[in-house]
């Protein structure tokens, strides 16, 4: 059996941690070093002039890639950067200027008329290629969709080969980092719903693609990473497109619609995940704030629990009237609002906002559990975000000059209170497993 401080003798050189995985371990793999292997010691390592000189020569490598990765990855943006100025200069010359659409404020509006025009602000911040979707191939996708909202494959329809590997890639690697404590046998395990509105191949599809191809650029680390960047930013684009697409078209009609406005929230979701792994520092904000107002028109108790929930449609708002869910769709909507919740409340640690979801009261809700998809239990999101409530009430108090210590201390101690009570109930939990 390997002692703990086993390894390649490579890692152990650069005192790194390795998987020893066999025949060369993932560290070294990923950074086109020489594994040097799990076999006797090697003779260069002498504590001289040989392993020294191995050490410089590791060094070397390492550096080189990490040069290669960078000289790709400006490459890659000087290339988006010229597309996004020959793309901007055509909309110039062919239609009007547009003003730019301020990001909704955190009160929750009445209607949607309001996202379809926050899509198309973030099409505008695109910096990708869109050349490569044509006008008429979008006006027919657009047809398409509008002609069977379930489309799906018939026995003659084609899939391209590529494309189903991109689909593969997302569900085996990309779905797992998205959502590690994701569980087949828990309320949420069901992926049906996402393989329906797969194969309806609309914006979702794209936005699962773009996602798909930029992990993929991620772990080549060869010049196969531009291309697939190039890849990931056609679809990326095009889902883009379509979103805006269906906004214009449904309106408030999305709510009715729920197939499609799962489709909306889920493709929301890919292209947050986008944004957040390609290193955006604000970009997926404008899809949080859509998917966030979106959600606040909804009922997350209807969505659970839709047997409990008795609605007369005559004395409720507009809100009210559309919370049902329906076709089929539930497992889905589940799955999605539990999601949109997790990364409403912990965007405020990078945002320093506080969130915008009612999560106090949706926390609270029977069946809806964050641990069955994020590993995280409720009253653990309900503290962060009231922590995230605290720390803004505390700079408002402060720009004021109205801060009081003692109150202060007090809403402290009852969130470090509400923490401990927590983690006593944690450590009870796992005496009782063992």
């Amino acid at each position: 059996m390997r002692s703990e401080t086993a390894g390649c003798w490579t890692c152990r050189i650069r005192h790194l941690k390795c998987d020893m995985h066999i025949p060369s371990c993932k560290e070294c793999s990923d950074r086109h070093v020489h594994c040097h292997g799990y076999g006797p010691k090697p003779t260069w390592m002498d504590g001289a002039s040989e392993e020294q000189k191995e050490r410089q020569r590791i060094k070397a490598a390492i550096n080189e890639n990490f040069r290669r990765v960078k000289k790709m990855q400006g490459r890659a943006r000087r290339r988006a950067r010229e597309h996004s100025q020959a793309l901007s200069e055509t909309q110039t010359n062919e239609e009007a200027p547009r003003a730019m659409i301020t990001p909704p404020q955190p009160s929750y509006s009445p209607c949607l008329s309001g996202q379809s025009d926050f899509l198309e602000h973030s099409i505008e911040l695109e910096s990708h290629d869109t050349s490569q979707v044509t006008s008429h191939d979008h006006d027919e996708a657009l047809q398409s969709r509008t002609d069977s909202g379930n489309q799906h494959f018939e026995p003659g329809d084609s899939l391209d080969s590529r494309e189903a590997c991109l689909l593969m890639h997302y569900l085996d690697q990309v779905f797992p980092w998205q959502f590690p404590y994701h569980c087949s046998r828990s309320r949420l395990g069901n992926r049906g719903w996402l393989f329906l509105l797969l194969i309806k191949r609309g914006p979702l599809y794209h936005a699962v693609l773009s996602l798909s191809s930029l992990h993929q650029a991620a772990i080549l680390g060869t010049e196969e990473e531009f291309q697939q960047k190039q890849k990931a930013f056609e679809h990326h684009s095009r889902a883009l497109r379509e979103l805006c697409d269906i906004m214009s078209e449904k309106g408030d009609k999305l709510l009715d619609d729920h197939p499609q406005l799962a489709e909306f929230l889920a493709c929301s979701f890919m292209l947050i995940s986008f944004e957040v792994f390609r290193g955006a520092e604000h970009d997926w904000l404008l899809h949080l704030d859509a998917t966030a107002s979106l959600m606040g028109l909804l009922s997350p108790e209807a969505i659970f629990n839709p047997d409990s929930v008795i609605c007369d449609t005559s004395s409720t708002p507009f809100a009210e009237q559309h919370r049902s869910p329906r076709s089929g769709m539930v497992e889905g909507l589940q799955f999605l609002t539990v999601a949109v919740i997790w990364f409403d409340i912990f965007a405020c640690v990078t945002t320093g906002r506080a969130p915008r979801l009612p999560y106090q009261q949706w926390l609270r809700i029977q069946g809806l559990n964050t641990a069955d998809l994020m590993g995280c239990e409720n009253w653990v999101m309900l503290i962060t975000g009231d922590l995230a409530h605290f720390s803004i009430w505390k700079e408002t108090q402060e720009e004021q000059g109205m801060l009081s210590i003692r109150e202060l201390a007090s809403r402290g101690k009852e969130i470090e209170r509400r923490l401990e009570s927590g983690i006593q109930d944690l450590d009870l939990a796992r005496c009782v497993g063992l």
